[in-house]
């Protein structure tokens, strides 16, 4: 059985909008993938966008899966992660964020970030199990990458191909603007 940890900032400042967890102490294997894996994508489509490319190479974020669960709270989201310690054996790696971006929501969701189809089916059944004990209302998803990032411009993740048409050239510039802010806190670059 694994053990699942949280980043502390949820038993110190409630107000945290997302809060990471997994199976490492330490958070070692969240911290790697942010720059890793994360940045590296986010550069990888903030470039193509830049150059005005409209065929985009999803890269990465192609073979990138989220499974999602929508909980009532913040300590549902903790609840669940416990159900889902009793379930999980020592080979899978689990790790994700708890919370939600817009705090003035009554749901809160945990996302999961999973390295291929086999696990994200795996784990689907694992949290459809946990969540019939935590909150039988809740619902399950999964979908590839950021949402935040590439939905808005590719539309249904089911249609992606490896390299995929943007779909809404008009979102072209406010997703340039979002990856500024993230990458490089607004800075002109």
């Amino acid at each position: 059985m694994s053990k699942l940890y949280i980043n502390k900032r949820y038993f110190t400042d409630k107000k945290a909008k997302w809060v990471s967890f997994e199976d490492t102490q330490d958070l070692t294997e969240t911290k790697k993938d942010i720059y890793g894996k994360c940045v590296p994508c986010i550069t990888n489509l903030y470039d193509q966008l830049k150059d005005g490319k409209t065929a985009i190479d999803l890269g990465p974020a192609f073979t990138c899966w989220k499974v999602v669960v929508v909980l009532d709270s913040m300590e549902e989201c903790v609840d669940l992660l416990s159900e889902l310690e009793t379930l999980l054996s020592d080979d899978m790696k689990v790790k994700g964020r708890f919370g939600s971006v817009d705090e003035t929501k009554e749901t809160k969701v945990i996302v999961f970030n999973v390295s291929g189809e086999s696990q994200r089916k795996k784990l689907s059944e694992m949290l459809q199990v946990c969540s019939k004990r935590v909150n039988p209302r809740a619902t399950i998803t999964y979908h590839r990458g950021c949402a935040e990032l590439y939905h808005e411009l590719f539309g249904d993740w089911k249609l992606w191909k490896k390299t995929s048409l943007v779909k809404k050239p008009e979102a072209i510039q406010p997703i340039i603007q979002r990856i500024r802010k993230v990458l490089f806190w607004d800075k002109e670059t």
